[in-house]
């Protein structure tokens, strides 16, 4: 199989489902292993067929794969009635869509979760709140967690008192007039051209995969997620074994917050992706390399463990 093949080609022994959730359909993917479960979310705007290049990663290593669009995204139910809009009013809701979808994640043992950018955000956060789910996994892998947004020139204190200010003016599903991730002659998510048209050849052939701008709403509701994981004593009661992956090179969320969550994290490895921009799972083969030899390392010492 080529190398655009192995991305864009769903991988053998999958199959497409979908589970809902106070009214909100979400729609899942999964592929049979024998050595672990692993439940692995996305970032925002982003579906399960880009990661079929992952997901081949992952089955190829023996792991048993589920995969969910997040309400919103994807191909699960949009939350407004213009699809184009990113939009959530609580991200309390991300965390309970989490766990529903943990609970119906048949496979064997060890159960991890794997998140990208707000994927590893919200696995975050469940681990904090729900004593439950911290009972059900072994461990967790982030990857460019989104700790802290980069609002570039903008203060963070004050790009959140913006969000919030709107949404009580009730301009929540209003989109954010926010600055494009990538484009001509430039890839703020990654520096692999072929990888970085990966996302662009899935929506040309399904249009609906397709996502905008965040809505105020949703900025509101990450900033206040953010501000929630920040609370002195939340992360500190978090047990579980979890793989901090750093993008050296990010410039869409901040790696010195991913950092100083790990120093907070009872048992964290912190695995410094050197050179990555954004999307580590999609940058060029010898930055892949570097993150899933951190990834055998610290899966075989938890199974050591």
């Amino acid at each position: 199989m080529s190398d655009e093949a192995r991305r864009r080609e769903m991988p053998p022994g999958g199959a497409f489902a979908s589970f809902e959730r106070g009214g909100v359909r979400l729609r899942t993917a999964s592929w049979p292993g024998t050595r672990g479960t692993i439940v692995l979310v996305t970032g925002r705007n982003e579906f399960i067929e880009k990661y079929f290049e992952t997901i081949a990663d992952l089955t190829g290593r023996g792991f048993t794969v589920h995969m969910m669009d997040w309400r919103g995204q994807g191909l699960s139910d949009r939350l407004l009635p213009d699809r184009m809009k990113g939009h959530v009013g609580d991200f309390a809701d991300y965390g309970t869509d989490l766990e529903a979808f943990v609970e119906r994640a048949a496979g064997p043992g060890p159960l991890l979760l794997m998140g990208h950018s707000m994927g590893g955000h919200v696995i975050l956060r469940a681990l904090a709140t729900s004593a439950a789910l911290r009972r059900n996994v072994a461990g967790a892998v982030l990857s460019a967690a989104m700790m802290e947004i980069d609002t570039g020139r903008v203060p963070s204190v004050w790009a959140g008192r913006l969000a919030r200010f709107a949404v009580l003016l009730g301009r929540a599903t209003i989109a954010v007039p926010a600055p494009k991730e990538s484009g001509a002659g430039f890839n703020l998510l990654t520096s692999d051209p072929e990888r970085g048209a990966d996302q662009a050849w899935f929506v040309a052939r399904e249009p609906k995969l397709d996502l905008g701008a965040p809505t105020f709403g949703w900025l509101d509701a990450a900033f206040r997620s953010i501000a929630l994981l920040q609370t002195p004593g939340r992360l500190e009661t978090v047990e579980t074994p979890v793989l901090v992956a750093v993008a050296g090179a990010d410039k869409v969320v901040r790696p010195e917050a991913e950092r100083r969550a790990a120093a907070r994290l009872k048992h964290a490895t912190l695995a410094e992706i050197d050179g990555s921009r954004h999307e580590i799972l999609k940058e060029r083969d010898v930055i892949r390399a570097a993150f899933w030899s951190a990834f055998d390392l610290w899966c075989s010492g938890l199974t050591a463990g």
